[in-house]
């Protein structure tokens, strides 16, 4: 967000074409507590506040139901020029107000002088509000800068400056009813509410991993888990599937598929150790049979889902099939040990978890600022959110280590 200062504006142009009419020697140094140097110094008033005792601890408290009233007075030690000058405010090291003003036309200003040179308000509430509606609370930065030459040297240019600091709304947890509170807390719930999932599904990854682990055919694992990566050889043209060899691994594959769950054929829970369906009669090894062909009836239809270079979890070849998660898992085991598929991974979510962990670190300062009064420079923002970045990405990888699986298929 950045705005301009129209009436501001106007009013300073105005102020700085009456100084040569306003200018009153004064042939003393400045008072105790003006900002500056020994040849351009200046009181910079906000809210009757003197803007040099405002910081983090003791920022000026300001309303928006208010305008924010601004003096400047200047004090010349030397002969000078002032070339130009500058009014920033910023929120969390992003300009929000960013007025240059050229004051070079002023020509030389003699020593020994000072001046009242601004008293102008600002409207709060057409910058920051939207009716009775805070758009931003919290801390807000600011400064004022002047650049001048010296008479004696005009080749060198001088810059005096102040920072102060306003505490816009109330602090606290009230300050979270502001957008940008709330546009924090929003964030925030996302960012933990996705690393919180991106765990879970780091750790289903590992559990398929550890079930995987040490297999040499798709056979040996039985039921592919649902986080299980399937890979298609990089050619074009379909692959020939046998159905009878296809009905056979299947039935490998599928020996322990509905134990505790439910019978291939009328969907009934199986009851544990039982040799048939409570409900359709089916023995096991018709069972197993029935289950198989099912499955086989689904080949073709899986080898135009997983499409030469694709990858596709069992898990989303299971729904696209519609197929029930052990179907579609041995259909994968089945089809791999055919050389039909291939993998040599399981889906982890490492890019997710770097986004939350950048985001969580990002916010952070954002809380600071909002409820702690915290006035970050956009160098540390940025190396916040890089160490977060860096930190879950770190977390990312070892549990992706953790996730390794062997290579199966292809034979």
């Amino acid at each position: 967000m950045r705005k301009t200062l129209p009436h501001f504006l106007a009013v300073f142009t105005i102020t700085c074409l009456l100084w040569s009419m306003v200018f009153i020697p004064a042939n003393a140094v400045p008072p105790v507590g003006w900002s500056g140097d020994s040849s351009l110094a200046f009181l910079l008033e906000v809210n009757g506040v003197n803007a040099a005792e405002s910081d983090a601890a003791n920022p000026i408290p300001i309303d928006l139901s208010s305008d924010l009233s601004i003096g400047l007075q200047i004090y010349t030690g030397t002969n000078l020029t002032i070339l130009s000058g500058r009014f920033t405010m910023s929120y969390l090291s992003v300009p929000i107000i960013n007025q240059v003003f050229d004051l070079s036309s002023l020509g030389e200003i003699p020593e020994n002088f000072t001046a009242s040179v601004l008293n102008a308000s600002i409207p709060l509430g057409s910058l920051f509000g939207f009716g009775n509606l805070s758009l931003i609370s919290g801390t807000i930065t600011g400064a004022f800068s002047f650049v001048y030459s010296n008479a004696t040297s005009p080749s060198v240019n001088g810059t005096v400056s102040e920072d102060f600091v306003l505490q816009l709304g109330p602090t606290g947890t009230a300050a979270i009813l502001s957008v940008s509170g709330l546009i924090t807390v929003g964030f925030t719930i996302m960012s933990v509410f996705t690393l919180i999932m991106s765990l879970d599904e780091f750790q289903r990854g590992i559990m398929a991993a550890r079930k995987m682990r040490g297999a040499k055919r798709g056979s040996d694992v039985g039921i592919f888990p649902r986080a299980v990566v399937l890979r298609r050889k990089p050619k074009k043209g379909g692959e020939k599937i046998d159905k009878d060899e296809l009905v056979s691994r299947v039935s490998k594959a599928a020996g322990s598929a509905w134990d505790n769950k439910r019978c291939p054929k009328c969907g009934k829970k199986w009851t544990k150790n039982s040799p048939t369906c409570g409900k359709c009669g089916i023995d096991t090894s018709s069972a197993i049979t029935f289950f198989s062909q099912d499955i086989a009836e689904y080949a073709p239809k899986a080898l135009n889902v997983i499409r030469p270079k694709s990858k596709v979890t069992v898990g989303a070849l299971g729904k696209k099939l519609r197929l029930k998660p052990d179907k579609a898992g041995a259909l994968a085991a089945a089809l791999v040990d055919m050389g039909a598929l291939q993998t040599k991974s399981v889906k982890v979510p490492l890019k997710k978890v770097a986004f939350s962990g950048m985001t969580l670190a990002g916010m952070y300062w954002s809380w600071m600022q909002l409820i702690g009064g915290a006035t970050p420079d956009l160098v540390t923002i940025l190396l916040t959110i890089v160490a977060g970045l860096v930190v879950s990405v770190l977390i990312g990888y070892f549990m992706n280590f953790l996730a390794r699986v062997p290579e199966l298929g292809y034979d």
